[in-house]
């Protein structure tokens, strides 16, 4: 590096001056394309993997680009094809094993397609699900994946009115509108009951998240039906909708267990929320199966755990996952083709009878039962 002289003999008076360097030349398309004896034209269609190039040319190119080190401009490409190659993620609580099974399932499926996925997580927090959406859009992302949706959004309802391919999953809206892939909830609470009731249990309660959110609000209804359909009248006292976190499910477990005739059995709307009701109960003094049943839905794999042994609903975290790719890749390619029929899929619910609602033996309990219910397919097509 030079030193520029001051006019002061102390050395401490000079100053260091930058060596001037010559620009480092970046190679471009022209680069590429002079040295593979070909058009610009025909780079760009083997940059782009049009099928309709020769053999040999494509090889030509390629070593070319590999002589020159020559990298895509992924910028440039995505202005003049209009697209980024990436995906927006946006989940309530990536910490919930729910979200976090999901999530890696979309990531994964994502990068086989070669895209990229920018996750989003709300704290379940309505405005910054909003804000999210914009900064997502501003991002210029080709589509929005959502598994955060409330039965009443705004905001998600103005997403889809701004024709931006979007999809949910695992939560729907009350109107019915868009593209989604969620669990049929209402049949995975019945169902739940229907099998407590079939093992003798007659005060059965339910302990779910918020009733805004479709799941929790589906599953409630289904245990209601259940509940009715066998000539039990339900008891509000024995149903909460507390909250999301497992704080608020303890706190709900905790005054369901010690009311005067508490439930023989509780219907959980999550895993996690179930986890939290063992976790109660036997802080309470009571033993799982044998003083209380408890059932959740999801199968997230703490669920199979040979120390807890979760009674449960398969919802296919990693099937949803893959689907709610798969589905907002179709609606990028044909928006309007979705707009007009949204691709609406409704995942059939699998009962896994485990050790929590006492209906198997300890050496049963270890391998677990599933009883596969019929698949239910309604609204679009993917054909």
């Amino acid at each position: 590096m030079p030193i520029l002289e001051t006019g002061f003999n102390d050395p401490l008076w000079t100053v260091a001056v930058p060596e001037q360097r010559t620009p480092i030349h970046s190679p471009t398309v022209s680069d590429v394309a002079r040295r593979a004896c070909v058009s610009r034209a025909t780079v760009s269609r083997v940059l782009n993997r049009y099928p309709h190039v020769r053999s040999e040319v494509r090889a030509r190119v390629e070593r070319a680009m590999a002589a020159l080190a020559y990298r895509p401009d992924a910028v440039a490409r995505s202005l003049a094809r209009r697209e980024t190659r990436t995906l927006g993620l946006v989940v309530t609580d990536i910490t919930n094993p729910f979200y976090a099974e999901t999530a890696a399932a979309i990531v994964k499926t994502a990068r086989t397609h070669g895209y990229t996925v920018i996750l989003c997580d709300t704290d379940n927090i309505p405005e910054l699900q909003a804000e999210y959406i914009e900064v997502l859009r501003q991002r210029r992302v080709d589509g929005i994946i959502l598994g955060s949706v409330f039965l009443h959004d705004p905001a998600v309802e103005r997403l889809i009115d701004s024709g931006m391919p979007c999809m949910l999953y695992n939560r729907r809206l009350r109107s019915g509108r868009g593209n989604y892939v969620v669990l049929d909830n209402l049949r995975a609470g019945r169902e739940l009951t229907r099998h407590l009731l079939g093992l003798g249990h007659r005060c059965i309660g339910f302990i779910g998240t918020l009733a805004g959110l479709s799941s929790a609000a589906e599953r409630r209804r289904g245990y209601r039906a259940a509940l009715r359909e066998a000539g039990v009248r339900p008891q509000p006292q024995f149903v909460h909708m507390r909250g999301v976190t497992p704080e608020l499910a303890r706190e709900a477990a905790r005054e369901i267990l010690a009311l005067p005739d508490r439930p023989t059995a509780i219907v959980a709307s999550s895993d996690r929320v179930a986890l939290s009701v063992i976790e109660i109960a036997e802080e309470m003094g009571l033993s799982v199966p044998g003083d209380l049943a408890v059932v959740g839905v999801d199968n997230i794999p703490m669920a199979a755990h040979q120390a807890i042994q979760l009674t449960t609903v398969d919802q296919h975290l990693a099937e949803m996952g893959r689907l709610a790719v798969e589905g907002i890749l179709d609606v990028i390619r044909d928006p309007e083709r979705y707009r007009r029929s949204p691709l609406q899929q409704v995942l059939a619910p699998a009962l896994i009878v485990r050790r929590t609602c006492g209906a198997l033996d300890p050496g049963a309990a270890l391998r677990g039962r599933r009883l596969r219910l019929p698949a239910v397919h309604k609204g679009g097509s993917r054909g």
